[in-house]
């Protein structure tokens, strides 16, 4: 599969899940989660205990994702690993940076 069609696929999906299930899209952990993926365009600016806290929220909603059911739980921990790698290699690179 390709990653335009990938992209295509994870699309539909929140759309179909954002028509089906509004009550769903309020529950708590989708605000962290939101809150949590909404600040990796400032990863770059971030201080190192702020990147670790937030591996940290993305480790705590991982689990609470993967009790959802199957396509909430799919979508939502393929875009919290997106997150999370961004988040974890900005750690890495400001920590090797550090000790230069």
């Amino acid at each position: 599969m390709s990653f335009v069609t990938m992209k295509g696929v994870i699309a539909a999906a929140l759309l179909a899940l954002a028509l089906a299930q509004p009550v769903r899209a309020e529950e708590a952990w989708q605000a962290t989660f939101d809150d949590t993926c909404a600040r990796s365009n400032q990863a770059m600016a971030m201080s190192v205990q702020e990147l670790r806290d937030l591996l940290d929220r993305c480790d705590a909603l991982r689990k609470v994702i993967e009790t959802q059911e199957e396509s909430v739980r799919k979508v939502y921990l393929k875009r919290l690993s997106l997150c999370r790698n961004l988040y974890a290699y900005m750690l890495e690179y400001k920590q090797n940076n550090q000790a230069k």
